[in-house]
């Protein structure tokens, strides 16, 4: 089979003829993977400074698409989701053309969805969902501000709490990703100027922050959150450490909501319904697809950030 091992650390793995990984014991199933998801988690995973560090070589890829081979014979001839059990993260992930996995990790999905876009939903649906839902606890009346909404996490994030009845104010870096700024929005604020925070800070300011970028952007918008609001920390690709002015922050009696999502649990009926919306088109994701062989260039994009919405290769 043809996979991506990644045999140093901080290195972009190297695409390799090697042997299949065998025939699925109890409780496993092997997949002919179809697509696989490109995302931040692997490339975290592949510096070598994440709290997984499995033994290199190794096969990244913590999420993907494929059809059941063998194995759990309920399941053989199923299309799939792979994703969870350690994969990707303590045993050989979806950045191969076949990956036997545990049974644990596979959720059963339509024919008709595409490849790429079920192979890179899950994350951004799932993690959307609890940032609005259990964790920011988004209501009917409440001002929303999501930092990165153009990316998969926060054009998600954008569209629930719409959805869930709050008034949504989506920020961006630059003109350029207004146009993947879902319709939902009610304004989209560029930078984290001045302007910007006055615009947040409008009308009483904002209930709940929804910050999928990190670095500056809870001290930055601190001072336009009302009394009681909630921030929820969910992604760090603007930077990994977060700068709060602590009397502003007691004063305003701000609580701050990290997420960890390989530690929640989502429901399957969560699950389904918000993969039904996205196949139906009442919710939208934006997805760059590569082929497996151009992964390279498709890690590149993800780096960047050059690509709206999320990244998938298809095999």
């Amino acid at each position: 089979m043809l996979a991506a091992r990644l045999h140093q650390w901080n290195d972009v793995p190297t695409l390799e003829e090697t042997a299949s990984p065998g025939s699925a014991q109890a409780g496993e199933v092997t997949i002919a993977m179809e697509a696989a998801a490109v995302t931040h988690l692997d490339l975290t995973l592949t510096t070598g400074t994440f709290a997984y560090r499995p033994e290199l070589p190794f096969i990244p890829g913590t999420a993907g698409i494929g059809r059941v081979t063998g194995g759990e014979a309920g399941l053989v001839g199923r299309r799939v989701l792979v994703r969870g059990a350690g994969i990707g993260l303590e045993r050989p992930g979806t950045w191969a053309t076949q990956v036997t996995v545990p049974v644990a990790g596979v959720r059963t999905i339509p024919e008709r969805i595409d490849a790429a876009l079920a192979a890179t939903c899950y994350s951004p649906m799932t993690t959307g969902w609890a940032a609005v839902d259990p964790i920011g606890r988004i209501d009917r009346g409440d001002r929303v501000l999501v930092t990165g909404a153009s990316g998969g996490v926060g054009s998600m994030a954008v569209q629930l709490a719409a959805r869930a009845g709050a008034t949504v104010l989506a920020a961006i870096r630059t003109p350029a990703k207004a146009a993947a700024v879902p319709d939902a929005a009610h304004d989209i604020l560029i930078g984290q100027g001045p302007d910007t925070l006055a615009t947040a800070a409008a009308d009483g300011g904002v209930d709940v922050l929804l910050d999928t970028v990190g670095g500056a952007a809870v001290q930055t918008f601190l001072p336009a959150m009302r009394p009681g609001g909630r921030a929820v920390l969910i992604g760090y690709t603007a930077g990994t450490t977060l700068s709060v002015d602590l009397p502003t922050l007691m004063a305003r009696d701000i609580t701050l909501l990290p997420m960890n999502m390989v530690r929640r649990q989502v429901p399957d009926e969560v699950f389904h319904s918000l993969l039904r919306d996205l196949g139906d088109g009442r919710l939208k994701l934006d997805t760059t697809t590569y082929a497996f062989t151009d992964l390279a260039e498709a890690i590149t994009a993800r780096t960047a950030g050059t690509a709206s919405g999320t990244v998938a290769v298809t095999m």
